[in-house]
This record gives structure tokens, C-alpha cells and sequence, in this order.
């Protein structure tokens, strides 16, 4: 009989065991935060941060511009998206809506970007806010597609508002400026628009402004036909002399004969 000796007894345990253990698949190891990159609107999200990276303007205002492009792109990305996904009817009229007033926003903001040698460092002025807007809207999530698409774009218009403020506060100056101002504003209300929606509200919708629709004044009522001119009442002339005495004096009677006349009889 061989005796194994306690050395080589633990040597041949932990060589059996390394035998039979299996190797840990590889997706166990993976990140925790990859596993949202298969959501609806993970392809939508992961284009719009890889093109406002990208987008660098001449100084920090027209960094803004082009970057809000790419903001605005992603935001009709992903409206588009949710209109495939059955939303509900506020969430659609919300994700239509998005579409025509970002796109119009976009030909607004191309307008004004400019032409010339990118500067980098106005980049760098956004790139926290950038990353911050990224990451809540990866992290956003819900019970429905259409409750997940609200959450998303609660994130997106935050972050909007903070390259915003960004800009503002970096040489911004005229029109690039009031559309600066313009978007800051709409987001905000975008924002209050969403988290009334995020508690069950109706879509009630003061942003839809920013489409530059504006409802038609009433028509105006014909006016009433003008009441015909009364004709002045006669004017009433003074008697002459010589009417008055006619009047005072009867008309003779041509029966009647000269000494009855004289005598006033006739």
C-alpha cells in the first residue's frame, strides 16, 4: 500500500481541481454598464456622442453650434425610433413633434455655423457636460419603450441646457447668441414638459411654439351694413309778407257778387 505523504496529498487535490474546473465565460467579466448597449436606442445614443465629439468649431460659440447638430440629430434618431415602438398617443405627438421643430432648428443652426481653422480647446469646454448627458441617458430607463424614450430625453435636454450655459457665459454675441438664448429657453420647456409627463400627465405642450407655427388670428367679423342716410326732414321756411297776408285773406268766391264781398258776406 503507498502511503501519500501530506504534501503530495494537497499537491494532487489542487491538481484534480484545477482539471475539473471549467473557464468562466468571458461575458461574466464583462462591465455591468454593457448591457444597456442592446436597448432600442443604444445605437442612436452611441452615434450622437461620436459626432458631437467630433463637432469643433472656431471658438466656443461655434463649437456650440455644430455640436447642437448632433444633439438635434440624435433627438429625431430616437423619436423615430420610439414612433416604430407602439408608444402612446402623447409620446407620439411628443416624438412627431421633435422631429419637424429639431429639424427645423438644425437648418437654423447651420445657418449659422462658420467657416475656419477648428479651435480644440473650445471643444474641452464641453466636454464634461458632454459626458455627464451621456451617461444619464445610457442609464435611463423604464417600463414601456415610451416611458424609457421620456426618461432619455429628459437627460438630452439637460444636457442641452448646460452647453447652453457654456456658451453664454464664453463670448456668445449676436445671433448666435439669441438662438443660444432661443434653445436654452425651449429645453427648459421640453424639460417640464417630460416630467409631467414621467408623472402620468397630459401632454400639455407650451413648447410647440418653437416650430414658429402660430395659430391663426380669428377672422374678422363683416361689418353691419351701414343703415341707409335719413333724409333731412324738410326745412320749414319763414312766410313771406305776401304769403302770410294770402293766407289770412279767403280766396273770393268767383259767385260771389261785389256788395256781398264788400260787406264780408263771401
Amino acid at each position: 500500500m503507498i502511503r501519500m505523504t501530506g504534501i503530495g496529498a494537497l499537491a494532487l487535490l489542487a491538481s484534480l481541481g484545477a482539471c475539473g474546473s471549467p473557464e468562466q465565460p468571458a461575458d461574466d467579466t464583462a462591465p455591468a454598464n454593457e448591457m444597456t448597449m442592446d436597448g432600442p436606442y443604444a445605437k442612436s445614443e452611441m452615434a450622437m456622442d461620436k459626432a458631437m465629439k467630433a463637432a469643433v468649431g472656431v471658438d466656443a460659440a461655434d463649437t456650440w453650434v455644430k455640436k447642437m447638430i448632433a444633439h438635434h440629430e440624435g433627438a429625431i434618431d430616437m423619436s423615430r425610433t420610439v414612433l416604430g415602438l407602439e408608444p402612446t398617443a402623447d409620446v407620439a405627438e411628443m416624438a412627431q413633434m421633435t422631429i419637424d421643430n429639431q429639424g427645423a432648428e438644425i437648418e437654423a443652426l447651420k445657418a449659422l455655423a462658420r467657416n475656419g481653422t477648428a479651435d480644440p480647446e473650445s471643444a474641452k469646454l464641453y466636454e464634461a457636460a458632454m459626458t455627464e448627458m451621456h451617461s444619464e441617458m445610457m442609464a435611463a430607463s423604464g417600463a414601456t419603450p415610451s416611458e424609457t424614450y421620456l426618461s432619455k430625453m429628459l437627460a438630452h435636454h439637460r444636457g442641452a441646457v448646460a452647453m447652453s450655459d457654456i456658451a453664454l457665459a464664453n463670448g456668445a454675441t449676436g445671433a448666435v447668441r439669441a438662438q443660444i438664448e432661443e434653445t436654452r429657453a425651449e429645453q427648459l420647456k421640453e424639460i417640464a414638459m417630460v416630467e409631467a409627463m414621467l408623472r402620468g400627465e397630459r401632454m400639455t405642450m407650451q413648447a410647440q411654439a418653437s416650430s414658429d407655427t402660430v395659430a391663426p388670428a380669428p377672422a374678422a367679423k363683416p361689418a353691419a351694413p351701414k343703415a341707409a342716410a335719413e333724409r333731412p326732414a324738410p326745412t320749414k321756411r319763414a312766410p313771406t309778407k305776401a304769403t302770410a297776408e294770402s293766407a289770412a285773406e279767403p280766396e273770393a268766391s268767383p259767385t260771389c257778387a261785389p256788395e256781398h264781398r264788400a260787406a264780408g258776406h263771401c
